[in-house]
């Protein structure tokens, strides 16, 4: 039990000495560009998988906005879809701000995975009304947005 106790110790200590060199190094400049660069490249790379996966109905509603629909068949878990923000990112170049966000279906949604698996109907539409704005750059942060 007490060896169990001191490795434990050393592991919460090792944790806590990373987490304070990662918060000191984040105030640094040139790591903040470092982090910065890495987070542009996952959301490139994220960016390619979902235009190659994704298949975003475009709708222009009036100039400069726009609604996107994509079809999904599972249970709702959030509004946000990779594929759509890129398909919005394609369509307004200097940013864009959502006006809605919202799932869409005629009957009840599907309440877990469970039930689509067993044959239940989960389609729904995931539907965004955008407007192409130009938008101010924020910069990525392992600690999320500020």
């Amino acid at each position: 039990m007490r060896q169990f106790q001191y490795k434990f110790k050393n592991k919460v200590i090792k944790s806590l000495l990373a987490i304070s060199t990662v918060i000191v190094l984040s105030s640094c400049s040139s790591f903040s560009d470092i982090l910065d660069s890495t987070g542009k490249s996952f959301v490139s790379v994220g960016d390619g998988f979902a235009s190659l996966t994704g298949d975003v109905q475009v709708i222009q509603v009036s100039d400069g906005t726009y609604d996107l629909i994509e079809q999904f068949d599972e249970p709702v878990t959030n509004f946000d879809s990779w594929s759509m923000r890129v398909k919005a990112k394609q369509i307004c170049h200097e940013g864009y701000i959502y006006q809605s966000r919202q799932a869409v279906r005629a009957g009840e949604f599907a309440k877990d995975h469970v039930s689509c698996a067993e044959g239940e109907s989960c389609g729904y539409a995931l539907e965004w009304r955008i407007e192409c704005k130009k938008v101010p750059y924020e910069p990525f942060s392992l600690f999320g947005k500020t």
